[in-house]
């Protein structure tokens, strides 16, 4: 039977809907929002000669880092698919393992919120023309406006991942999902949307399996298109589930992106979802800490408003959140996942974009040319290249707010977006 990455966003929705049903009485959320200006600690990704612009490409210039194989000088032969995959464990918080294709470049982590745990997959074949992906981070949590408590208004007008609106259906979604996050490629054309009505049945039965209630499911495929530099055209595939839950409902996609024939790549992907695993002891802990809190509100709600709100405030900030992850990665001992931004193609910068898209990042160039990823939540970075803290802002941010935030500006230089 196939295995569904749409079951695996329903748990977690239950659970943090068990969460909020227990704050519903007497949880709070922090009064002061953190989504206008944050300070955090970019990733460096390349060096590039110093020339005062920011490169069009970068390069590795270091072989030694010791995160990954040094960028060849000339572009390896076309990839085609392949289902040789090696099991790779999540260095951010253990989750989960899943395999990615051997030889290809690939980034595994889990982003959590609260007591939602995202799982991001990212392969780049070693040509560069084709990448695979499974999960966004920045899907929230959706919560139902007609049946919503004061509580839950409350948090979603304060956290990033929690959203109040009403079902929209994956043919409606994801249409709207597509436009918005891939939009803006170059030579974007929104193709067919096809719904799959076996992948949905094959969902409700995997819920059956487990003895539980199937939500209302709906997945489809939707292809689109854009141009790499060259104009060579590029071809794409979402797969998106929604399913109702009915105070509450949840979203997730999959897919690919190549220059090749999507068909070809689709059972590699699907040998991918096929093979991941969550660690039972992440599992555990999760419902651990879910039955703690649920504890805090029976013992003590004002100890417990105390905790959640000091809990909250440390999540709030997009920024923050991308520090803690790619910190992680940067860190993990597994150079297949710590060297996936040095080891990309000097050549990429298309698919490098794409990934910026899928990941919600945006690729910043000091004047030396020095790239860093960051996360895309603002409009105006200013980077310390000593520490590599960055603090982002909209598009009025600049010394006077630096000095709000305690920075010294000249401690900081303006960054520019390269893509």
């Amino acid at each position: 039977m196939r295995r569904h990455l749409g079951l695996r966003a329903a748990l977690t929705t239950l659970a943090l809907a068990g969460f909020l049903a227990g704050c519903g009485a007497t949880g709070t959320g922090d009064d002061d929002a953190a989504k206008a200006t944050t300070t955090t600690a970019a990733t460096k990704t390349t060096d590039a000669p110093s020339t005062g612009k920011a490169p069009a490409a970068t390069t590795t210039t270091d072989p030694d880092e010791g995160r990954g194989d040094v960028i060849p000088d000339e572009p390896e032969a076309e990839s085609g698919p392949t289902e040789d995959l090696v099991t790779v464990s999540d260095p951010v918080h253990n989750a989960f393992s899943i395999g990615v294709p051997n030889g290809w470049n690939n980034l595994v982590y889990s982003s959590v919120e609260g007591q939602v745990t995202h799982e991001v997959i990212n392969s780049v074949s070693p040509d560069g023309k084709t990448v695979l992906f499974i999960g966004d981070p920045k899907i929230p949590s959706y919560w139902n406006p007609a049946t919503a408590n004061p509580v839950t208004v409350d948090f979603c007008n304060k956290l990033d991942f929690m959203e109040l609106k009403s079902y929209s259906p994956a043919p409606e979604y994801m249409p709207a999902y597509v436009q918005q996050k891939f939009g803006k490629l170059p030579g974007f054309q929104l193709g067919s949307v096809e719904t799959d009505a076996d992948a949905e049945a094959g969902l409700a039965q995997a819920f059956a399996d487990r003895g539980l209630a199937a939500p209302g499911i709906a997945i489809v495929n939707l292809h689109f298109s854009y141009e790499d530099e060259d104009g060579t055209t590029v071809n794409a595939l979402i797969v998106g589930t929604t399913m109702d839950s009915g105070d509450f409902w949840s979203a997730s996609v999959l897919g690919l992106s190549t220059t090749g024939d999507v068909a070809t790549y689709r059972p590699m992907l699907a040998a991918m979802t096929q093979t991941e695993q969550t660690n039972p002891e992440w599992t555990a802990q999760q419902n651990a800490r879910h039955q703690q809190v649920l504890a805090q509100i029976d013992a003590n709600t004002a100890a417990m408003t105390s905790q959640h709100q000091a809990n909250m405030a440390a999540i709030q900030s997009s920024a923050q959140r991308h520090q803690e992850r790619m910190a992680a990665i940067e860190s993990a001992n597994d150079a297949s996942v710590a060297g996936f931004y040095d080891r990309m193609e000097a050549g990429d910068a298309t698919q490098r974009g794409f990934l910026n898209y899928i990941n919600d990042e945006n690729t910043v160039a000091t004047s030396s040319g020095t790239t860093y990823q960051v996360d895309n939540s603002y409009d105006r970075y200013w980077l310390n290249p000593t520490t590599g803290e960055y603090a982002g802002g909209d598009i009025n941010f600049g010394d006077a707010q630096l000095r709000e935030l305690g920075l010294n500006p000249s401690d900081y230089e303006e960054v520019k977006i390269v893509r």
